[in-house]
C-alpha cells in the first residue's frame, strides 16, 4: 500500500525551493532511472522521453511536473482553441454539458471571454472594440 512507502523522487536540476520540500516530506532521492514516484523534469527531457516513438508510459504511481504538449493550455490561444474544440465533441455527442440558454450561451461551458489573436483578427478585434470602448481589454503578450 502507497502510504507506508516513501516516496521516490527525481529531478533534472538541483532547485533548492525544491530539494527542500521533498526531503521536507521525508520522500527519498530515486537512484533508479526508472523507479521513481515524482518527475521534476525540464520540458525538453519530458518531451524526449515521453513521445509516441519511445514508447514510455507512466506507471500508476508516477507524476510529472510537464506534461507533452503542455503548450496546449497554458498559451491562452491554445487553449481557447481547444476549448472551442471540446465545446464542439460535446454537442455532437450531445452531452448535457454543452447546454445553451434560449439566447445561445453555454449553461455550463461559458468560460472564456471572447478571444482576438492578433494580427489575424485585427477587422474583428477593431469592430468589436468600437462598439464596447468603454469596456476593459485584457492583453496577453
Amino acid at each position: 500500500k502507497m502510504s507506508n512507502l516513501k516516496l521516490k523522487w527525481k529531478s533534472d536540476f538541483d532547485k533548492q525551493c525544491i530539494i527542500h520540500n521533498f526531503e521536507k516530506r521525508g520522500w527519498l532521492k530515486c537512484t533508479s532511472d526508472d523507479d521513481w514516484n515524482i518527475y521534476w523534469a525540464n520540458v525538453w527531457n519530458v518531451k524526449q522521453i515521453f513521445n509516441p516513438e519511445t514508447g514510455h508510459r507512466l506507471g500508476e504511481t508516477q507524476l510529472l511536473n510537464h506534461f507533452p504538449n503542455h503548450y496546449e493550455l497554458t498559451r491562452k490561444d491554445l487553449m481557447v482553441k481547444n476549448i472551442k474544440r471540446f465545446r464542439k465533441d460535446m454537442e455532437k455527442e450531445n452531452n448535457p454539458i454543452s447546454a445553451k440558454d434560449d439566447e445561445g450561451i453555454y449553461l455550463y461551458l461559458d468560460i472564456i471571454p471572447t478571444t482576438y489573436i492578433l494580427p489575424g483578427d485585427y477587422t474583428l478585434f477593431v469592430e468589436e472594440f468600437r462598439k464596447n470602448s468603454n469596456v476593459m481589454w485584457i492583453m496577453k503578450p
